[in-house]
Order: structure tokens, then sequence, then C-alpha cells
């Protein structure tokens, strides 16, 4: 399709038939554009990419994600996935095999024994950051600090060199888009899955668990096997990431938010509500298994549908005033880590990376502002992230054992 520019916007109405979700321009739009699907056509159709419709309605979002049967997640990227990624790319029965092999290794319970190597390497990177007064908060701390861990806890390699390498993979596709990298990651993951299933070790870890867990009673291929620690590591960077960086964003339009952060209670009180107004991953995307009906839309076998987690999370008939941060909503059950059986598997993991990261972060630097004349870049597509913020703030004078508050 053309892309719609110029100096005079296009009508909402007649942008929203040719509305492409990946367009860096039409992202410009995006909320026009989907407040006008949710009132009008909460099932609205687009002829990109060869035509799909975008599920708007927090209800409709619900319904889609709770019912396999009739929207198959094999196909869990709109624009496919380079390799199948269990157990994102699973449907029941075989998507609950995967869940119950991984889950007690993504338990908050579990991942506290992880907490103190976290809080190290966000310390290590705040100590070269920190005293320039000035740094790119996205690649210079969001994507090390999160992929760092990501590396020890999923990947849990004794071979630095290799660790160190996964790390900058992660980077080079999260912040750059380097799409060879993925491919470059997943010989990786195979090279050290194929040598702890050579060695007999037993360990109680994530990679050990992938190479344990059996579907229908077979063993994983190795493919398979690959493509669980691929969906691990680089769906944990995507989300966490792109969280640290719109909160921190939030934090330098407006001063008053930094005190709420600095409240060893936000993260059971106030996070909620930053996730659910900035969705980390915007969409994924589900097949039409039958012939079927959406909020009155018709609905075909092979149709391709967008379930728009982010436009759930502002639908007005769920949220009170939902296009602004809220955070005295009694209730807040956004869609930001999924809705259903396929809700965020890594969802402990990254509150914890959040707290943690908030935690050194504000126990170092205060007054965070974006410096002037700078413009913050934010990506189009699938995670809805800051690629470019730099961040300018005062030291705060630090004692040994300091907390953030």
């Amino acid at each position: 399709m053309t892309t719609v520019r110029g100096a005079t916007p296009v009508p909402v109405d007649q942008l929203a038939p040719h509305f492409d979700l990946f367009d860096p321009v039409h992202n410009e739009r995006r909320w026009e554009v989907l407040d006008f699907a949710r009132s009008e056509c909460p099932v609205i159709k687009t002829d990109a990419d060869d035509g799909y419709r975008i599920v708007t309605r927090y209800e409709d979002v619900r319904t889609v994600l709770t019912d396999a049967e009739t929207f198959s997640s094999v196909e869990a990227g709109l624009r496919g996935m380079p390799v199948p990624m269990p157990p994102l790319t699973e449907d029941p029965p075989n998507h609950i095999e995967y869940r119950k092999a991984l889950n007690h290794y993504l338990t908050r319970t579990f991942l506290s024994r992880y907490e103190e190597s976290i809080r190290q390497y966000a310390r290590e990177l705040l100590d070269v950051l920190v005293p320039r007064g000035r740094f790119e908060f996205m690649t210079e701390f969001a994507v090390p600090f999160t992929s760092g861990n990501l590396a020890k806890v999923i990947l849990a390699d004794d071979n630095e060199v290799r660790l160190q390498r996964a790390i900058q993979l992660a980077a080079d596709i999260s912040s750059y888009g380097r799409n060879e990298a993925f491919f470059e990651l997943a010989e990786l993951a195979e090279e050290l899955l194929e040598e702890r299933m050579a060695s007999g070790s037993e360990r109680d870890d994530v990679l050990s668990a992938i190479i344990r867990a059996t579907v229908q009673g077979r063993p994983l291929t190795m493919e398979e096997r690959v493509g669980a620690t691929m969906i691990l590591f680089t769906g944990g960077l995507d989300t966490t990431k792109a969280a640290l960086g719109s909160i921190v964003k939030h934090i330098a339009d407006d001063p008053s938010l930094e005190a709420r952060v600095r409240d060893p209670e936000w993260v059971k009180r106030d996070l909620d509500e930053f996730l659910r107004l900035d969705s980390p991953i915007a969409f994924m995307a589900r097949t039409v298994t039958k012939d079927t009906e959406l909020n009155g839309c018709p609905l075909k076998q092979g149709d391709r549908v967008a379930v728009h987690y982010a436009s759930a999370n502002r639908d007005a008939s769920q949220f009170a005033n939902p296009d602004v941060l809220d955070f005295e909503r009694q209730r807040n059950p956004h869609a930001a880590f999924g809705i259903g059986p396929h809700r965020c598997i890594g969802l402990h993991f990254a509150r914890l990376q959040i707290e943690i990261g908030f935690q050194e972060l504000l126990s170092r630097i205060t007054g965070i502002r974006v410096p002037e004349g700078e413009t913050v870049h934010t990506s189009s597509g699938v995670v809805q992230s800051h690629e470019y913020l730099p961040i300018e703030f005062d030291v705060r004078e630090r004692t040994p054992g300091a907390a953030a508050e």
C-alpha cells in the first residue's frame, strides 16, 4: 500500500482502511485511528500486509485471547515468526505442557535467588553512566541491563565470552533491528543447549527445564528447545526495556511522578497503571480457524487478526479516563501482559527487573529530564518502546547501602 503522507492529514475514516501497524508515519496517528475504530468499527479491516483485522475493544480482545479453539496462536507474529517459539506459538494442549515445564522457574519465589546479581549489574552500569550527568537511557542502560539479566537467568552460561556475545546480539536485535543477529543468537542457543545436554548435568534452572520438557510424552526437538529459549530471551528483553523507558519518560515529563516511584510500594500500586497506559507489547496475531463472528464482524477461516492490547487498555468502556495516568483506579485488569492462557509467562521477571532497576537508578539520581533541544524517538510495530531517550539529571549524594527513597 501507499503510505499516506503530506502536509494535510488524511481524515481518520479514510486512513483507517489502510492503517499499517508497522508504518512509522501511521504510528504517529495510531491513537486517533484506534479511538475511531473502538467507537465506529471495533474489528477494523485494513488492506496493509495483504489484509488483516485489528481487534480494538477490551472485551473483544478478551474473547479472542480466551478462545484458542477459534483463534490459533501458531502464527503469533502478524508478519510471521522466523522459527516456532513455544509456548508462544502453540495452542492447547501442547501450550499447557510447555507452560507446566517452565512455570516454576519464572515465579517470583524462584527468581528471588537472582535479586542480588540483578542489583549488582544495575550498579555496575550506573557507576559508569551517572558521573557523566547525562546518558542515552535505552541503549546505555535499559537494553544492557535487561539483556544482561536475561542472559544470566535464561542462558545461565558459565562461559563468560559466550554470555557477553549473547548480550551483544540481544542488543543488536532490540536496539538496531539487525535481523541477522536473531539467527546468530539462535545458533548460540543451540550450541549452549547441545553443550549442556552432552555434559549430562542436572541444574535447577530454565535451560535445564527446557531440555527436560516433554510434549505428548516425547522430548522436545532441538528446534523446539531453541525456540523456547529464544522467546524467553528476546520477548523478555522487549517487554522490560520498553517499560523502563516509558516510565523514565513519564518522570521526565512530570517530575511529581519521581516521588511515587521512590515509594517502595509503587510496584504493587502504580506499576500496573504505567503498564496499562503504555503497553510494552502493542499487539500480537491470531489466525481464525473456522468461520465465526466477533462483535458483529464476520470472520472467515484463515483470516488474520491483530489483537491490540494497547488499544484494549485505552477502552473507555473498561477504564475511566483511559488516556491519562490515574493511580486511584480501584481495579486495573489491564492487558499489557496479555489475558488468558497466553498471559506473559515472564511477567514476574519483568516486574522484578523494573523494581530493582528503579531502586538503583533513583538512589543515584534525581530531577530526570530530557535535555533541551533533544527529541525522543519511538518505535512503531509490535513493541511500543522509545528507541532514543537521552536524559540528564542531578546526581544525589550517596551513602553506602542507600535506598531510592
